[in-house]
């Protein structure tokens, strides 16, 4: 201690530990500074669960229609399943065929890809992991949850991709979307080039045979059966047999012990006496049609248009008739009804394409 001034030395003191102190606070600021904090610690435990809070308010009460109008406890929906589950549809012969060129008759997610559109224009891609036709391919499935997902998801009349024709065939424009000739040229006049064995309608052309449309003979032909009230769908979904035929097999008949049944449910309103016929050749109509289209099988082969196995077209330029005349050929023979379908309009097709081949 300065004896001597002895409040010099206590305000020195007092000065230092002053600046030590502002030292100390000016080096914890720059330690707090960002860049400057050290690695965080280890999370603490975790603390316990709160209180469960209020409850609340009741939800609205389900509709008594939902599920419940198809998921009843009927067995009408497990019938459909099992009748569909028979068919070539469902079955999915072809579903593979899921380029873009094909998928939007031979995959359900094409189908419904193409939005209702009847003109068969190729879609932007193929379709992945494609499906088979399935009851979404038709229906509004799940949808509403109501009956009203047994809605057909196609119904305005088909605009054909062939030559524009349209075509109204009720609930059954659904089938015709797809069972229509695919998008080629029809033969006209001069000379006409093949480029493809497949030449030809390709395998659906149903709706055009059953209204007498798009063939390369112009023969004006108004069957009957184009003016039943939804076309297909009333004798192909008729009354079923099991799972055998009828309703969502689309099968005509079934073999039963060996031989065909026919399954006339749609047909006897109009053709009675088909309730007691063993067979669909009424009037010997089918084996009329068999023998025309073995006769222009052989004559169109004989022409060279035709490999021997009778489809496959051989490329080359041909007449308008000769190339029109194997068109129709193959028309009748891709619709698969013999004849049932358009009668006159049928042995008018095949008796035109002999007698072109036999004049060559």
């Amino acid at each position: 201690m300065n004896q001597k001034h002895p409040t010099k030395w206590l305000l020195g003191v007092v000065f230092g530990a002053l600046l030590l102190l502002a030292l100390a606070v000016a080096m914890t600021g720059c330690a707090s500074e960002p860049g400057a904090t050290g690695p965080a610690g280890p999370a603490g435990p975790a603390g316990p669960a709160g209180a469960a809070g209020a409850a609340g308010p009741a939800g609205a009460a389900a509709d008594a229609g939902q599920c419940g109008d198809c998921h009843n406890d009927s067995d009408a929906l497990k019938a459909k399943q099992v009748q569909a589950s028979q068919s070539l549809h469902t079955g999915g012969m072809t579903f593979e065929r899921n380029g873009a060129s094909c998928a939007a008759c031979h995959t359900s997610q094409g189908f419904a890809a193409r939005g209702g559109k009847s003109d068969m224009v190729d879609l932007d891609a193929a379709i992945s992991a494609p499906a088979p036709v399935n009851c979404r391919t038709c229906h509004n499935i799940h949808e509403t949850g109501t009956a009203a997902d047994w809605a057909l998801t196609v119904s305005a009349p088909v605009t054909l991709a062939i030559n524009g024709d349209t075509l109204d065939l009720g609930k059954a424009n659904l089938c015709a979307n797809c069972h229509q000739p695919r998008k080629v040229a029809i033969p006209t006049t001069g000379d006409f080039e093949v480029t493809s064995s497949r030449f030809g309608p390709h395998h659906g052309p149903q709706s055009t045979m059953l209204t007498g449309k798009a063939t390369y003979l112009d023969y004006k032909s108004s069957s009957v059966h184009a003016n039943i009230p939804d076309g297909c769908i009333t004798c192909h979904m008729a009354e079923p047999y099991g799972k055998q035929s009828g309703d969502h097999t689309w099968k005509m008949a079934y073999e039963y012990h060996g031989h065909e049944v026919p399954n006339v449910a749609g047909c006897i309103t109009c053709h009675p006496e088909l309730a007691d016929d063993a067979t669909f050749d009424r009037n010997g109509l089918v084996t009329e049609v068999e023998a025309l289209i073995e006769e222009a099988k052989v004559a169109l082969i004989a022409t060279g248009i035709l490999l021997e196995n009778g489809s496959t077209t051989v490329p080359g330029t041909y007449s308008a008739e000769l190339a029109g005349a194997c068109f129709d050929y193959k028309t009748v023979v891709e619709d698969r009804s013999k004849g049932i379908h358009n009668p006159g309009f049928t042995k008018a097709l095949l008796k035109n394409a002999i007698a072109i081949a036999n004049a060559q």
